[in-house]
């Protein structure tokens, strides 16, 4: 109502008033339009195999499953003996031109550190070798006291290229100490990170 007293004391012609109340609405009309939209979204979903993926390998231990985006690899630990599968899993950039990056990121391990039972390993390593047979880079899992070591201690390799049409290995040693009891299980989830 102010705004309207406003307006009629200034001198001005009907039209010149008509004019600036219908500005004045827009303007307030505009103000709320802004609060009331929608957006919409239409997301396409479609079923591929992934650039990076993982194979089978000429070492993959018996009882393990090997899919595309998926592994789950069944090891042994051999009391003061290093276990060693030289190729326990692939991982293959099907990309026939481009080189992709990945590592390799620690989720969760099973004991957890403070348990007894990792006393049981002495350590599991994961190894990255090239096609060439070239070693790149490794995540490993050591045991102090009751604790796991992870090395790199952020659980999180650096990212490193595979070429294009490239096949790597992951090469699997695992050790655990004279006294180790038999029939203990450590699960371990890693990640792939794909860029």
């Amino acid at each position: 109502m102010k705004n309207l007293k406003i307006i009629s004391n200034i001198k001005l012609k009907k039209s010149s008033k008509f004019l600036i109340l219908l500005l004045a609405s827009i303007l307030v009309g505009t103000a709320n339009a802004a609060i009331f939209y929608s957006l919409t979204m239409q997301p396409q979903v479609i079923v591929s195999t992934p650039v990076i993926k993982f194979d089978h390998a000429d070492d993959e231990p018996a009882g393990s499953t090997v899919d595309d985006a998926w592994c789950s690899l069944t090891a042994k630990s051999y009391p003061n003996a290093t276990l060693t599968y030289e190729q326990a899993v692939n991982l293959i950039n099907t990309d026939s031109v481009n080189a992709h990056l990945f590592r390799l990121t620690y989720i969760s391990i099973t004991p957890a550190n403070g348990s007894a039972n990792v006393g049981n390993w002495t350590s599991i390593k994961f190894l990255v070798y090239s096609s060439t047979g070239d070693y790149v880079f490794s995540l490993n899992f050591t045991v102090s006291g009751n604790n796991w070591v992870l090395a790199p201690a952020s659980g999180q390799t650096a990212y490193y290229s595979i070429p294009a049409s490239t096949s790597w290995s992951i090469r699997l040693e695992t050790l655990s100490p004279a006294a180790a009891t038999e029939g203990e299980v450590c699960r371990i989830q890693i990640t792939v990170d794909v860029q």
